[in-house]
């Protein structure tokens, strides 16, 4: 039976892929916080890392914390557990252009001191992912919905949440599902000699448009919110993957958790 060790096994991306692991067959190892020290040198197949911070002002705020807990973890992590292949999940912060396909393909020419700090300490956590382990396949990751979903304009519009962007921003947004499959599709073979790939849904939904399937009053724009796009370039992707389209993605979304099929945070 092939193996599967997953960091981040608890949160919201690794519990996704932890289920489907399980699902393929995988022996599981999910790894987490509160179990790190006691399968510290399990070894797998296939480790996938999701433990990577998703809380961006950190890295604004007190960026030695965000470079601890994007990068020296990652190092940690590479030292602590032995694989055959590492997938990283990374994000698409690490371009400075992540609103304009044209210019975030995986070819793009990245500039350090272009990136956020947040965009920066990714970038980071990925070569060292790529120095300590045997093999590397990074993924660079859009948005999401998906079970378990905690924040972001979707949640603060299922939640009758204040918004934080302005309803004329637009974003790209995969289901914690479909990227969980689509990553074993990859690492099974369909990233063939590839090791970079951008993974998202295809196309982007604003925000004023979820608002009106969701049911939420828009009572008026939302005066000094940004306006906000992100897309990542995923035709890379695309030509190996059947790829789900954002708006459908989250239009599904939103009937699985209005009807009670899905939680919520």
């Amino acid at each position: 039976m092939k193996t599967c060790l997953v960091t981040g096994a608890k949160g919201f991306i690794g519990s996704a892929v932890a289920a489907e692991a399980a699902r393929l067959g995988y022996e599981v190892t999910a790894v987490d916080l509160d179990n790190y020290e006691q399968l510290r040198g399990s070894q797998a197949d296939i480790l996938i890392n999701a433990a990577g911070n998703s809380r961006k002002f950190i890295d604004e705020q007190d960026p030695q914390r965000g470079f601890e807990l994007s990068v020296t973890s990652i190092m940690r992590i590479m030292l602590d557990f032995k694989c055959g292949l590492c997938v990283h999940l990374s994000s698409g912060t690490v371009y400075p252009n992540e609103g304009d396909p044209s210019r975030n393909a995986e070819g793009a020419n990245l500039k350090p001191r272009e990136m956020t700090r947040y965009g920066f300490h990714k970038w980071l956590a990925e070569q060292m992912a790529r120095h300590y382990a045997p093999r590397t396949l990074i993924v660079r990751m859009g948005g999401f919905v998906g079970p378990g979903l905690r924040k972001n304009a979707v949640f603060d519009i299922l939640t009758d949440g204040k918004l934080f962007v302005h309803p004329d921003s637009e974003f790209q947004y995969m289901d914690t599902r479909d990227l969980a499959r689509l990553v074993f599709e990859l690492a099974g073979g369909a990233a063939g000699n590839e090791t970079l790939f951008n993974l998202s849904s295809t196309g982007t939904v604003s925000v004023r448009r979820i608002a009106e399937w969701a049911g939420y009053k828009l009572t008026r724009d939302p005066l000094g919110c940004p306006t906000v796009r992100a897309e990542l370039n995923v035709e890379k992707a695309g030509r190996l993957l059947a790829l789900p389209e954002t708006g459908e993605t989250v239009r599904r979304f939103i009937e699985e958790v209005q009807s009670g099929k899905v939680k919520l945070k």
